[in-house]
């Protein structure tokens, strides 16, 4: 029996070492030509601060030792229903079962297809950290576009490296879809002290390079910045278009059922491509339990035996570097209540455990009296219990309840 694999992330390689060690004969595709990586180490090491080999997630030699046909730089372009891979040079193969585990991919807006300038970088695959490493070491100013929780780690470790820096953010304050008003404006102070540059409540226009050989970031509401280089970090995007063709069922990503199999049976996902229903956000961690529960359940599948249903856990937003902290889980709270203050009401907005000096911000969110959120700045103090209470909670039961598509 053969199981072909689709994209060589962290939930490729776990299901690829599963099903590989049950003497399945195993082949895992990668577009790019390096070996599998830890995406999410790219900025510590584009910026200077993570050896080369501490970034691959396992060396040549495991893949020998393991049993896996890692197919580097070979692009997949269609499959189908029957299980039949169509490589880039029109060559196919055939399969007892599929795994699709192509991740995301950076999201490229119109300012930046339709701009002739060198040096704007996504810094989301291998070879645009090599050429930030690079430019870095004759640049002086860089400005992020996008302050989510990447985009606040890339400016911290551009600042640590001695790089001037701005962040440029289109919504009114930084991290507003995982952090209330105060706890966003706690993370702003924080980075400003680390001398950072935030312009909020703009959006990028246009960027041009001058004849300095300098970028000209224009923005709609401000002056914009000159800068010797862009780093993008406005999200992430899905390609579904192969799953389309194939006839899987898809909505932002394909859908998967209790399984993480698609609508077609033999045919499974893994990792940020797979949507649970509304749990979309895939964490490196959720990415490899994804990998080690979607190869068990294709042994299943390959041997008719019952498959396990994957228990889906949150994703939590974190980010510890240096001196600087932030921690998120669950809902946040409507700005246009009060704050928690009456613990006899039955519907509550917030409760603060710790508000200091503009160094601190903890607090719990709850709906009616189940915490259905926590956020932290500046401090993890508790948050491991915090978050096992979440876990416990009705509110996630309830998220749970309605994540599959079956």
């Amino acid at each position: 029996m053969k199981v072909g694999i689709i994209g060589a992330g962290p939930a490729g390689v776990t299901a690829a070492q599963v099903i590989a060690n049950e003497n399945v004969e195993v082949t895992l595709f990668s577009a790019e030509k390096v070996l599998p990586y830890h995406r999410l180490r790219l900025p510590e090491f584009a910026l200077g601060e993570e050896q080369l080999d501490n970034i691959f997630i396992n060396k040549q030699k495991w893949y020998d030792e393991n049993g896996i046909d890692l197919r580097l730089d070979t692009k997949v372009k269609a499959f189908n229903h029957n299980f039949e891979i169509t490589l880039e040079d029109d060559s196919q193969e055939k399969f007892d079962a599929l795994i699709v585990a192509t991740g995301a991919r950076s999201i490229l807006p119109n300012f930046y297809k339709k701009s002739t300038a060198k040096n704007i970088f996504s810094l989301w695959n291998y070879s645009d950290a090599i050429k930030i490493k690079q430019k870095m070491k004759s640049s002086k100013k860089v400005a992020i576009i996008g302050g989510g929780v990447i985009g606040i780690e890339i400016a911290l470790r551009a600042e640590n490296n001695g790089l001037k820096v701005t962040i440029i953010e289109k919504s009114e304050h930084l991290m507003s879809r995982n952090f209330g008003k105060k706890a966003s404006e706690l993370i702003e102070t924080q980075l400003r002290d680390h001398n950072i540059d935030l312009l909020l409540d703009d959006s990028v226009t246009s960027i041009e390079e001058n004849s300095n050989n300098m970028l000209a970031v224009n923005v709609d509401n401000d002056m914009g910045v000159i800068c010797d280089f862009v780093i993008l970090s406005i999200g992430a995007g899905f390609n579904t278009s192969m799953a389309v063709d194939a006839g899987l069922k898809t909505d932002r990503q394909i859908i998967v059922d209790k399984h993480l199999q698609t609508s077609t049976p033999g045919i499974f996902a893994a990792g940020d491509i797979a949507q649970l229903y509304r749990i979309t956000p895939c964490s490196a961690k959720e990415a490899l339990q994804q990998g080690k529960a979607v190869g068990h359940n294709v042994l299943a599948y390959l041997n008719d035996k019952k498959m396990e249903n994957y228990n889906v856990q949150p994703v939590p937003i974190r980010l510890k570097y240096k001196n600087f902290e932030m921690y998120s889980i669950g809902q946040i709270p409507d700005e246009d209540q009060d704050e928690y203050q009456d613990q006899s009401k039955e519907k509550v907005k917030e409760k603060i455990l710790d508000s200091a000096d503009m160094k601190v911000y903890r607090g719990c969110i709850y709906e009616d009296s189940a915490l259905a959120g926590v956020q932290m700045v500046g401090s993890n103090k508790d948050i491991r219990k915090y978050q096992e209470q979440f876990l416990m909670s009705k509110v996630w039961d309830k998220i749970k309840g309605t994540q599959y598509s079956d």
